[in-house]
């Protein structure tokens, strides 16, 4: 392996450790390409990047053939992948890092000394974390979750004295929780790694969390910590993150990372309701983006200020930068972002009037986000398509209609509208504090109004009776930290981008010693506000002798298309005022 001898005396040892602490060695003028191409990467600049890695590149493959040429080359397509992922050229990553993931593996057999072995397994983590981004941006999140946990498996025999590495393997884990919407997880997880900058005692490093988070990393899940905190309703504490993100990006002078934070202040902006900041700084984003060719950043841009344009009236400038968003997602392969510009150009076919086109492209985008397993946006589809029930049998004279169509028609938006209801308010269980839940139910309200006047329109006395029994059936406190579950199963604002759930960790037995224990809902919301969770409501049996549940298929319904857990395994009776 490069500057490796399988023989060594303490002296050389000592120094190759020193050596490596400082990054790895070919000699040159590999390593001065390297700290060139590093350099145009912060600026950014990287076109530049790109051609110096190339160059270097081309030098490498002159050479002859060896285990230790074949590193050098694998690292350079690496880092020419990681380059091209930042400027979002997708296709040009995915061959640059497929390619160096074969010269490297191909590598493993090779016998090394200890410190080509580092700096195999090194270049190997990298390899595998830019494959990790790539997929995890393609919308293959089951496939990048398999990565990750690949790489992490690898940190046992990789020292990383600095914690680079397991950083960065604990912010893919974040981005990835983000990117299913679990942003409850995403937080804790987040958090947690933030917490090892201030701790005073010595972490224990492992695969979740590293013994300390390098400065990049901590400004990253700052970030990353703001876009959470801004999906969820909290705006002031998103931008108290976003300003300590932006400096921690300035006083390691990372210019490309202080540019996209301009697009998630722009997007906290919009969430907040200040159309007129978000539109401008997505205007100065999208400049950005555009003169540097980052077309990916480009049209997430675009997708936002076609939804602005939408709003203040103008139909052809969103009709326009809808088209554009879409066509630059589909030729980078960002099957999950081009779905989320579907949903948004659904929601503009309908308002045009173009019935057919909302169906076509409204499917177009659910088939996606079922086949990828974002259920959140599944959820997000069959809110919009009972909005637009609610809406057109406002418009409609029901004389116009046989009553049986009528009926139909509510029984069918009653069918959307109520298990999307129930998954989004069952989203409160993810948080640790009270104001946390109290801001998301804000959104979640919205979902379960609609749900109780389509009920309440179709007439269904008993239906609206379970309803009122399952809301009023109080929750749990949750008194042991939880895990995630896996799946169960292999008008403004209300489509893009409108995070609709999270995963929920359910609580063990409720006879249990560290289970649930029940409180009443003030109690309850003073005891979560230190940091205690709350559980599902219990299921609220309407019938002894059948067992009947309130609300049964539409829980039922819920937790199949949505795979979240709605109510507890604990069973109460209804309350009858007879009793």
């Amino acid at each position: 392996m490069p500057e490796d001898e399988t023989e060594e005396t303490d002296e050389t040892e000592q120094a190759e450790q020193a050596g490596q602490s400082a990054g790895p060695s070919y000699g040159e003028p590999f390593d001065s390409g390297f700290q060139r191409a590093e350099h145009h990467q912060l600026t950014p600049d990287l076109p530049a990047a790109q051609a110096v890695y190339e160059e270097l590149l081309t030098l490498a493959e002159s050479f002859d053939d060896s285990p230790d040429v074949r590193l050098l080359r694998g690292h350079l397509l690496s880092d020419i992948g990681t380059v091209q992922l930042t400027a979002t050229d997708l296709p040009g990553a995915a061959l640059s890092v497929e390619r160096a993931l074969g010269l490297v593996r191909a590598v493993a057999a090779e016998p090394m000394g200890p410190r080509g072995r580092q700096l195999w397994l090194e270049v190997l983590l990298k390899t595998l974390l830019a494959r990790t981004e790539l997929l995890r941006r393609t919308g293959n999140l089951d496939e990048a979750q398999a990565t990750v946990d690949e790489a992490a498996t690898l940190l046992a025999e990789f020292d990383d004295p600095e914690g680079l590495r397991t950083a960065e393997i604990g912010r893919t884990r974040v981005h990835l929780l983000v990117d299913r919407s679990e942003w409850g997880a995403a937080e804790e997880l987040a958090s947690a790694l933030l917490s090892l900058t201030s701790a005073t005692t010595p972490a224990i490093t492992s695969a979740i969390t590293p013994a300390v988070v390098p400065p990049l990393i901590v400004a990253q899940l700052l970030d990353c910590l703001g876009v959470i905190c801004a999906s969820t309703r909290r705006f002031d504490l998103a931008e108290d993150y976003f300003a300590r993100a932006d400096d921690g990006y300035r006083a390691i002078g990372h210019l490309a990372e202080r540019q996209q934070l301009i697009s998630h202040r722009a997007y906290a902006a919009m969430r907040a309701g200040d159309l007129d900041r978000a539109e401008q700084l997505y205007a100065e984003a999208s400049a950005i983006f555009e003169r540097q060719s980052r077309f990916e950043d480009l049209a997430v841009c675009e997708q936002a200020r076609a939804a602005l344009a939408e709003h203040r009236g103008d139909a052809a400038g969103a009709t326009g930068l809808m088209a554009s968003s879409l066509a630059r997602f589909e030729r980078l392969g960002s099957a999950i972002a081009a779905a989320d510009t579907m949903l948004l150009a659904a929601q503009h076919a309908y308002d045009r009037g173009d019935i057919a086109e909302l169906q076509r492209l409204a499917q177009a985008a659910r088939d996606v986000y079922q086949e990828r397993g974002v259920y959140e946006r599944c959820a997000q589809v069959d809110l919009m398509l009972a909005r637009i029930l609610e809406d057109n049998l406002n418009r409609i004279d029901p004389s116009d209609y046989e009553p049986a169509s009528i009926t139909t028609a509510i029984s069918t938006a009653v069918s959307l509208a109520l298990p999307v209801a129930l998954a989004l308010e069952a989203a409160r269980y993810d948080f640790a504090t009270a104001h946390a839940r109290s801001q998301w139910l804000e959104l979640a309200d919205d979902a379960m109004r609609l749900a109780f006047r389509l009920v309440n329109r179709g007439g269904d006395q008993g239906l609206l009776f379970e309803l009122v029994e399952h809301r009023c059936a109080g929750a749990s406190l949750v008194l042991g930290r939880t895990g995630r579950t896996p799946p169960a199963a292999p008008g403004e604002g209300t489509v893009f981008p409108d995070p609709a759930m999270k995963t929920y960790a359910p609580a063990t037995s409720a006879t249990s010693a560290d289970g649930p224990m029940t409180l009443g809902g003030v109690a309850a919301e003073a005891a979560a506000s230190v940091g205690l969770r709350v559980a599902p409501p219990p299921r609220v049996v309407m019938s002894p002798e059948t067992g009947r549940v309130a609300l049964e298929q539409y829980i039922e319904a819920a937790e199949f298309r949505y795979h979240r857990r709605i109510v507890s395994e604990e069973e109460v009776l209804f309350w009858s005022p007879t009793t």
